[in-house]
């Protein structure tokens, strides 16, 4: 069902309301989480909002020519793949953990960080093209990150040798994902990948 709505208190805005029935066991699993999730614990959850997960709901500005309906609920998946990434951030380089320091300290700890993590993210995105290329199947960004930490030794160590034996570490890191990280494949679900290049 697509419904066309106004956003907005003084200036309306126009959208698009995409609301999809769910099955069954997705509601019953959606209901399931509400009930058991800790916010919530303390909360009387209403009829409504129990009702609520039977369906999905998205709001978009965008036109149906831009973004089909039908194709919301696969497009709408890929931001979750920004959820990853953060919760990798915080999960392993404990970026959101801070202690009280001087300022020079925090710069040169939080900067070196986010070095750390521009080289992951260049890693992971050869790690993942190769291996895609190679066999078809895809990286875990979280398991790749936590690995990645795992081996910043060997990093570090390529980084002071000439750069003609970085290929090395390339290839003993790419062999260590193909064993350690790869995502695992849900029959009903696309991966990201395919959902951006459906023809690769």
């Amino acid at each position: 069902m697509v419904l066309e709505v106004y956003l907005g208190k003084e200036e309306k805005l126009p959208a698009r309301l995409i609301i999809e029935k769910v099955p069954p066991e997705v509601a019953n699993e959606k209901r399931r989480k509400l009930k058991t999730d800790k916010q919530n614990k303390r909360k009387n959850l209403s009829e409504d909002r129990l009702m609520f997960c039977d369906i999905n709901a998205y709001i978009t500005n965008t036109t149906e020519e831009q973004l089909p309906a039908n194709d919301i609920r696969k497009y709408y998946s890929l931001r979750w793949q920004i959820e990853i990434i953060f919760k990798a951030w915080k999960t392993v380089y404990k970026i959101d953990q801070i202690k009280q320091m001087k300022i020079q300290r925090f710069e040169a700890i939080h900067y070196g960080a986010l070095i750390l993590i521009v080289l992951t993210n260049r890693l992971l995105a050869f790690c993942k093209a190769t291996l895609y290329l190679k066999s078809g199947k895809e990286i875990s960004e979280l398991k790749f990150f936590k690995t990645s930490k795992l081996i910043l030794t060997e990093l570090r160590n390529s980084l002071t040798k000439p750069l003609e034996m970085f290929p090395d570490f390339l290839s003993l890191l790419t062999s260590h994902a193909q064993k350690a990280c790869l995502k695992e494949r849900k029959r009903t679900r696309i991966t990201p990948f395919l959902i951006i290049n459906p023809n690769p």
